[in-house]
């Protein structure tokens, strides 16, 4: 690995920002699972849910770090305090590193990440002076965290679990024992590495120059000279924290500060924290989803828990397998996926309104259902009704909530919903369903996966219905449905095994539910696009229907779109795969993402579309398919991963949602859905006004669908012009010929595709 001198500090955060769109894109990670905290200057760092956040006691403040806020990836695996430079080294799950200063600055050190190394691992850090040490699988790496680079990696070929320093010499505990080397001596060359001891269930510690361990007898002190462990402290320790000149002690029956003579003090608990550390004053705790609590010091020792956990506002895990936007611009989310690749997620329900988060608590649900609650497939709300929801899980059948709590489990013992296993004496553990949605007439529709009839109906008065389709009797893993706007039912089947297809089923049940006999259903696993040529998938993740009433799918093949959905129920669909213009003079052209796992389908006010991929990042295509608008990946802007799991766009606002295997996290897009008149009072410019500094667009709302808007001068003079992306409209605050506009007012005039002038909004920029 290459030692590359970096930019300073806060010059290196702000060029970050600078470059990757940061000002359009929100996080929406959780901080839940508080797991460690350090205290310093006044502030409480906190690693929460593989995220992370400050606490400033004396304002009662908390902030959130995250690609969208500078840092360079999502889900942090360790950070570490080094005191003499005031900074953190921050070391990701895929080993890329960030610097953390106090001041919030951010440097990136991607050379480890973007190494050849087999093996990334990191299994600790510690840090001394301006160094920090990484111990990896292969060895241990060296950082120096005031220039920011990499400066010596001395391979072990073997696991390292911990390392630290102590007066110019390394000690590392291996896989084959301890270790220690000179740094006065070349130790690139592992000749000069010494074997102290055989002992290799060590975890090391540095404190006031000396080195200790936990083992299951206690607190033990590291012999430097032959690696022997001797016992300093006795008992069922869980951490120990150095933190200043104090190291903090943790075990399940109380908190033990060690100062460095040796002098013991213990502070007896009346609760269980998985982490400690002291401010000088107190302690602050970590404990899990309890979050981060300021423990005072009371007489006798004792400690006591000022207030409730500290948590930001968040959902309760990183779990979006499923997205839907409700009328009432409700986010819901379900945290889970179909586990035939046998992964278990909590049962997580979660919904997000107006900025702040409502988790639905699962602890209890296990004890009204006697069933263990887990992957959730699908959330939907009650639209007559914003209090009554319902999801659908890989364990149970259906449920119910009102008010976010569980009211009824629909299983095979009260529904007709059925086991996978109906004689196995577990067989309700086995009903499993996905698909929620409901109809125009307030029906709800479910999927219930790998039994004879996989499509249920609770309808409105509360009796069921089901379909039999014998095509797809027995099939595994239906995911998603939708209704069109013709009322055609479109499912997705979700991968190809050896009995079963990917594929699309419709459903055209003539608006009857009761009523089978005038039904027709149809599953299609082969499509053939208007070349004649034919694909069979090992994968069809979603289907969606675009605001021309076209029928998207997307496949490990890429997208295929239906112009005539009537034609799937009548003969044989021509499933289009849109032809990309290479406009390089031949006339040739490519199919749209060919190849490309489309894993999530959108549509915009403009009817743009999004594709969620999986392992390539979102794309932004124009309406007719012919320009990538953007191209969005981890690597190139904030989000977080390129496995994406969902899409929902809100209309009203243009912001657009991806779930990701990593979190939630949105972009503010320059669409929305269009007004239905042009009204000067629908229209609204933000910011507005536009004050000295600012270098971003202008964004106005409220325009009907392909307005041609014209931007002038208060005499009247056209300074800019455009047509509206679905409702928006944004400039770049520049005349036609690229140059910033001065300091006035300024009109924003927009008219129909008649040109009839509709609405006229003001706006006033400051340079």
């Amino acid at each position: 690995m290459t030692a590359i001198r970096r930019l300073p500090l806060l010059l290196a955060f702000l060029f970050t920002l600078l470059n990757t769109y940061a000002a359009d894109w929100k996080t929406y990670l959780s901080y839940h699972n508080a797991t460690k905290n350090t205290a310093v200057q006044g502030r409480v760092y906190t690693l929460a849910s593989n995220g992370l956040y400050y606490y400033v006691p004396d304002k009662d403040e908390i902030r959130t770090f995250s690609k969208a806020t500078g840092l360079s990836d999502a889900e942090v695996q360790h950070f570490a305090y080094n005191k003499d430079l005031g900074a953190f080294l921050i070391v990701y799950s895929n080993s890329n590193i960030d610097v953390l200063g106090t001041n919030d600055s951010i440097v990136n050190m991607a050379e480890m990440k973007n190494s050849n190394l087999l093996d990334k691992t990191v299994n600790s850090v510690s840090t001394a002076g301006k160094y920090a040490y990484l111990s990896t699988n292969f060895g241990v790496v060296v950082v120096n965290m005031e220039l920011c680079e990499f400066t010596n990696t001395y391979d072990f070929g073997q696991k390292v679990n911990s390392s630290v320093c102590v007066e110019d010499k390394i000690y590392a505990a291996t896989t084959a024992g301890i270790y220690v080397g000179d740094l006065r001596k070349n130790l690139l060359d592992k000749a000069n590495w010494q074997l102290l001891s055989s002992n290799t269930q060590v975890s090391l510690i540095e404190f006031g120059s000396d080195i200790y361990s936990i083992q299951s007898n206690g607190l033990c002190q590291l012999n430097p000279s032959t690696g022997g462990l001797s016992v300093v402290k006795s008992g069922n320790i869980r951490y120990a924290n150095p933190e200043g000149d104090l190291l903090v002690l943790g075990s399940s029956t109380d908190i033990t500060t060690m100062d460095e003579a040796r002098n013991f003090t213990s502070y007896p608990l009346s609760n269980r924290f998985t982490w400690a550390s002291w401010d000088g004053t107190g302690f602050w705790a970590s404990n899990n989803y309890e979050g981060l609590r300021r423990l005072t010091v009371q007489e006798g020792n004792f400690l006591h828990a000022d207030s409730l956990g500290i948590v930001p506002d968040s959902p309760v895990r990183n779990y979006c397998y499923y997205l839907d936007l409700t009328d009432g611009q409700r986010l819901l989310v379900g945290g889970g996926r179909l586990n035939y690749q046998g992964k278990t997620y909590e049962g997580t329900v979660m919904y997000m309104q107006d900025g702040r988060w409502t988790n639905f608590p699962e602890d209890s649900i296990p004890l009204k259902t006697g069933l263990a609650f887990r992957n959730v497939t699908s959330v939907t709300q009650d639209p007559n009704d914003p209090d009554h929801h319902y999801a659908t899980a890989t364990v149970g059948g259906l449920y119910e909530f009102r008010h976010g709590r569980l009211t009824h489990l629909y299983d095979c013992d009260n529904s007709p919903l059925l086991s996978i296993l109906p004689n196995d004496k577990d067989y309700r553990y086995y009903c499993r369903t996905s698909g929620l949605r409901f109809d125009g007439e307030g029906n709800l529709w479910m999927l219930n996966n790998q039994v004879d009839t996989v499509l249920h109906v609770l309808k409105a008065d509360g009796s069921w219905t089901s379909f039999y389709i014998p095509a797809v009797a027995g099939y595994p893993t239906f995911d998603k449905l939708f209704f069109d706007s013709r009322g055609f039912a479109w499912i997705t089947h979700r991968r190809t095994t050896s009995a079963h297809h990917a594929g699309l089923l419709g459903l055209y049940y003539n608006g009857t539910v009761d009523n089978k006999a005038d039904d027709n259903a149809k599953f299609l696993y082969t499509f053939t696009n208007q070349d004649n040529t034919s694909y069979t998938f090992n994968q069809v993740y979603d289907a969606a229907e675009d605001r021309e009433g076209n029928i998207w799918v997307g496949t490990d093949q890429g997208p295929f779109v239906m112009r005539d959905p009537v034609s799937f129920f009548e003969g044989t669909p021509v499933m289009e795969q849109v032809i990309v213009n290479r406009n390089d003079g031949s006339n040739y052209g490519d199919y749209l993402l060919a190849g490309v796992p489309v894993t999530a389908i959108a549509f915009d006010g403009g009817n743009r579309k999004w594709f969620g991929t999986d392992g390539n990042g979102v794309y932004l295509i124009s309406n007719d398919g012919q320009t990538t608008i953007h191209h969005f990946t981890k690597e190139n802007s904030p989000l977080l991963s390129n496995v994406i799991y969902s899409i929902a766009v809100n209309g009203t606002t243009g912001e657009v949602f991806f779930g990701t295997d990593a979190g939630l996290i949105s972009f503010r897009s320059d669409a929305t859905d269009p007004a239905e008149s042009l009204e000067s009072k629908n229209l609204k410019v933000y910011p507005n006004p536009v004050r000295p500094g600012f270098d971003g667009h202008v964004t106005v709302t409220g325009f009907t669908e392909n307005s041609d808007v014209k931007v002038t001068t208060s005499t009247g003079q056209v300074v800019a012009q455009g047509v509206s992306v679905g409702g928006t409209f944004t400039w770049n605050m520049r005349t036609r010929s690229g140059k910033r506009v001065a300091t006035g007012i300024y009109y924003i005039i927009g008219s129909d595709t008649q040109g009839n002038k509709g609405a006229t909004a003001k706006l006033l920029i400051v340079k």
